[in-house]
């Protein structure tokens, strides 16, 4: 510029020039940043409308119980009642009356051996019993005419005591060659047939009481807490199945009946007896199986769903629900496992809390506090299900 003067314009564009550059770069900063905004605002349109919809969930009522601990010991079957029938005298068998594994009653004959000579020995008797009370009474009238002495009828008398005795040994002498079931039960294997010769005590076959039975288990010293006369355990006997061939575990309910006095000072452990019913014959006595039986003092538990427990870091809680004015919130309580036995599982509440209703499944999908909409399973289910569909 003449005289030395700076100009004003020198390195900056022309006004217009400015403008039109201005107006360009708004516009393409609005075609950047217009798309982010309108994905932002939807996506937080779509969260708002998520959070209010309130979740249905379904509930159950918990039912208070009383849970004992369990403790699982082994355990052994035995006979109520249980004898070897053997001959008490020598002699030689006449008939058998009896088949092995034959069921009989108290009482029953199963055998007799040859006793002509003792059924003779009592005819004889007999026939001396009736004599000597002919001659009672024929003293009788003599005496009445002072016929006879009463030395003489006292004598007779005396003979007729001798004679009735005399045929109650011979009687008692022939019912031993009679062998009779002692007692009713299923009877082992016949080892004699007609016509053997038997020594006296030599075995004949054997009879086992089969319903009830004994159950005898031992129970640890650090477990005896609360066990006692009259309570119930359950027996398992494994591969004893029923009557229709299945190789199902058998479980019988029985009671204790007896406690030993004292421990196994090797073991320590306390013998039991119980005893429970076998009406099927399905166990035998010499089996063993597991006994189960609660020890220790009741404590007060709910029966819940088993899946209404969740877990966490912290350990397993259910979600029980709280009515908050007109709205339900759920709140997680920190629960103990007591047992679990199929879908049903035992519980106890941390720090004794009182449970009413609580989330039956699916609370691993809420928040603690989060509101929800009560519905019974079954009344979710069914709504779930449209008509015509199926299930």
């Amino acid at each position: 510029m003449p005289g030395g003067q700076p100009d004003p314009l020198r390195g900056r564009a022309p006004a217009g020039l400015c403008c039109v550059q201005a107006g360009r770069t708004r516009r393409a900063a609005r075609a950047v940043v217009g798309p982010a905004a309108v994905a932002l605002a939807l996506s937080v349109a779509v969260a708002q409308a998520a959070g209010e919809a309130t979740p249905q969930v379904p509930v159950t009522r918990v039912h208070p119980t009383r849970y004992r601990a369990t403790v699982e010991v082994s355990g052994q079957i035995a006979a109520v009642q249980s004898a070897t029938i053997a001959a008490q005298r020598a002699g030689v068998i006449g008939t058998v009356l009896f088949h092995s594994g034959e069921t009989v009653t108290k009482g029953e004959v199963l055998l007799r051996f040859d006793d002509g000579v003792e059924r003779a020995q009592v005819a004889l008797d007999r026939a001396k019993l009736d004599q000597a009370g002919r001659t009672i009474a024929r003293d009788r009238k003599l005496r009445a005419i002072s016929g006879v002495s009463e030395a003489q009828v006292e004598t007779d008398q005396a003979g007729y005591a001798e004679a009735a005795a005399q045929l109650a040994l011979d009687t008692a002498r022939e019912n031993r060659r009679i062998v009779r079931a002692p007692f009713g039960g299923i009877l082992g294997i016949r080892r004699v047939s007609a016509g053997d010769y038997l020594a006296q005590g030599a075995t004949i076959t054997t009879i086992t009481q089969t319903d009830p039975l004994r159950v005898l288990f031992a129970v640890p010293e650090t477990e005896l807490a609360g066990i006692g006369f009259g309570d119930a355990f359950r027996f398992t006997a494994p591969g004893a199945g029923g009557n229709d061939g299945t190789d199902a575990a058998a479980a019988q309910i029985g009671r204790i009946l007896a406690l030993s006095p004292q421990l196994n000072a090797t073991t320590r452990a306390r013998m039991v007896e119980g005893r429970i019913a076998n009406p099927d014959h399905t166990l035998m006595p010499g089996a063993f199986g597991t006994v189960t039986i609660a020890t220790g003092t009741p404590v007060a538990a709910y029966r819940v769903p088993a899946t209404a427990v969740d877990y966490g870091p912290l350990g397993s809680f259910v979600y029980a629900v709280d009515q908050h004015a007109s709205k339900s919130v759920v709140r997680a309580v920190y629960v103990k496992i007591l047992s679990t036995a199929g879908a049903t599982t035992i519980i106890r509440a941390a720090k004794a809390t009182p449970l009413n209703t609580i989330v039956a499944i699916g609370g691993f999908k809420l928040q603690d506090g989060e509101g929800i909409v009560p519905e019974t399973a079954g009344a979710l289910q069914a709504a779930r299900v449209k008509p015509g569909a199926k299930s």
